[in-house]
């Protein structure tokens, strides 16, 4: 990627494809309050996609945005994978753990991006790109967390 356009554009579609599978995940829930909440993620999504949307059209990051925080994550994800039912469904916990390692693949993704841009503009992008996946996952893990301790 060579501009803060080309940064901005694969971020949106980045955004598109997120919230799409969230719809796929809703799709596949048997659970109405699961089916709910899964299509408030691809919501959010799509507010994200507005969000950098903006962004395109201004030219610059907003001016509340931060310096990048460090990655903020329980890591337990990593030790868990989600299971399928035999009907090909999720259990809502399992869609949630799915969800967080999208979210996580994506700040890891943005991050290394990061360490391969030398414009400080762009990189300060890329950056806040990967901390808005990272306040995403760790606010599904909030949710993995609040979903355990219910059960």
């Amino acid at each position: 990627m060579q501009s803060f356009e080309e940064i901005i554009q694969f971020a949106i579609r980045h955004e598109e494809e997120e919230a799409a599978f969230y719809e796929q995940l809703a799709s596949q829930s048997k659970s109405t309050d699961q089916k709910n909440a899964l299509l408030a993620q691809a919501e959010e999504e799509r507010s994200h996609k507005r969000h950098l949307e903006e962004i395109l059209v201004t030219q610059r990051l907003p001016s509340n945005s931060k310096s990048p925080a460090a990655p903020v994550s329980m890591e337990l994800q990593s030790y868990l994978q989600p299971r399928a039912k035999r009907d090909g469904s999720l259990e809502y916990g399992d869609a949630l753990l799915l969800s967080v390692q999208h979210e996580r693949g994506a700040e890891k993704f943005y991050r290394e991006l990061a360490t391969q841009v030398s414009n400080p503009g762009f990189k300060k992008t890329i950056l806040f790109l990967a901390d808005q996946e990272a306040k995403h996952a760790h606010q599904l893990e909030r949710e993995m967390d609040d979903s355990i301790k219910e059960n």
